[in-house]
């Protein structure tokens, strides 16, 4: 396994396996892979620097989207998106990806998903005064 800068061209092939993963539970969404490939390629144009992808054989098996910037107590990264291949799971790849960055990160994970499990093993925990909402703008 390889973990290395996401090129534009990365993008296509990421955005199908984050389709698979985001149509299972607990997600259970329906992505269209157009729109997810727009998705993610917004990220990635925000800040390609926080843009990672695991390869093995010369195939993408996850990616990580984040990006990064000044905050009070110095640089902060929101990790966007991280997702890996059905496959590849339970092989180091997402801590691997995880790992590919630096400093302090934010997040937000779907409680009953295995991926809040796995960051609270890699440290991360409920912290500070903020919550999220959720609402439409002008329903």
């Amino acid at each position: 396994m390889q973990i290395r800068s996401c090129e534009v061209e990365d993008i296509e092939q990421a955005a199908r396996i984050f389709c698979q993963a985001y149509s299972a539970p607990p997600y259970n969404e329906s992505w269209e892979l157009a729109n997810a490939s727009a998705y993610l390629h917004r990220f990635w144009g925000i800040d390609p620097e926080g843009c990672f992808v695991s390869e093995d054989n010369n195939e993408i098996t996850g990616a990580i989207f984040s990006f990064s910037y000044p905050w009070h107590s110095g640089q902060l990264t929101c990790i966007q998106e991280l997702f890996v291949a059905e496959p590849s799971r339970k092989q180091g790849v997402a801590r691997a990806l995880v790992e590919s960055m630096n400093g302090g990160a934010w997040l937000v994970a779907h409680k009953a998903s295995g991926a809040a499990e796995f960051y609270k093993r890699m440290g991360f925990r409920k912290d500070g005064p903020y919550e999220f909402y959720y609402g439409a703008i002008n329903p």
